[in-house]
């Protein structure tokens, strides 16, 4: 037995997958007002970080003051370029002393781009599959590329579950997922951007099919997001419900390995 959470953390996103064996982290904004979740022996098995902003990222610091070791980190493969405006300087200097932190300290980093094909996992831990969707290695490294353009999707594969992590991927990003990508969730879809009009692809928030859609989100923060156009587009093309850490709280889902 085994649980998924997706944690009320604000305007940002945090989601922990438990197994018997083991914690993974999927972004970790936050996640010191849910550290009774993580593991007393301080060992986490695995941190995806979908892309380098600190409303995902910014729960390594608590991590790293707190002393937790990291078996792998698995980052967005973006490579920041000069004066570029989709992630600041200062932002991307901070994630990076994390990086070398945890590396330091015998994590191994990742940063893939999206698997070849899918025959397999891209990796198996601890009775949890995960299939790395995107982004596109043409996108992730194209000339116009932005931050978000080369954001992880992620499908997770846990028990008889399976949820969808999608970052704040670009509708680029996820339009490419859509396009050549046979099953991408039709379980868990968790929503792109916070309930962003950027990231709420139609064609892709159809291909999903999804059963339950959880939007991380805060109103008020940032202006029309959550979008009243996204969240009917997730709405209509959601089979059960639609939920919104602002207003559901933390989610809860339980699931058998």
């Amino acid at each position: 037995m085994g649980k998924l959470y997706h944690l009320n953390v604000g305007f940002g996103d945090a989601s922990i997958i438990i197994s018997d064996t083991a914690t993974f982290l999927i972004d970790c904004h936050g996640i010191e007002d849910f550290a009774y979740l993580l593991p007393q022996n301080k060992k986490i098995r695995g941190v995806f970080i979908t892309h380098q902003h600190r409303d995902h990222f910014s729960g390594l610091r608590y991590l790293k003051e707190n002393y937790y070791s990291i078996d792998y980190l698995i980052c967005s493969p973006y490579d920041r370029r000069y004066r570029d405006n989709s992630v600041e300087y200062d932002e991307w200097a901070e994630f990076n002393l994390y990086i070398d932190y945890f590396k330091k300290y015998g994590s191994k980093v990742y940063t893939p781009c999206r698997q070849d094909n899918f025959d397999k996992p891209w990796w198996s831990p601890d009775g949890v599959d995960f299939w790395m969707l995107g982004p596109a290695y043409h996108l992730a490294n194209s000339e116009t590329r932005e931050l978000h353009d080369a954001c992880l999707v992620i499908h997770a594969k846990i028990g008889y579950r399976k949820c969808l992590f999608t970052g704040d991927a670009s509708d680029i990003n996820l339009e490419y997922v859509a396009d050549n990508t046979t099953t991408i969730c039709n379980d868990i879809l968790h929503a792109s951007h916070h309930g962003s009009i950027n990231g709420a692809s139609l064609s892709f928030i159809k291909k999903c099919d999804a059963g339950y859609t959880v939007v991380s989100t805060e109103q008020g923060v940032k202006e029309n997001i959550p979008h009243a156009e996204a969240l009917d587009r997730y709405k209509k093309n959601t089979k059960e419900q639609v939920y919104r850490t602002d207003l559901n709280g933390t989610l809860e889902w339980s699931f058998n390995v």
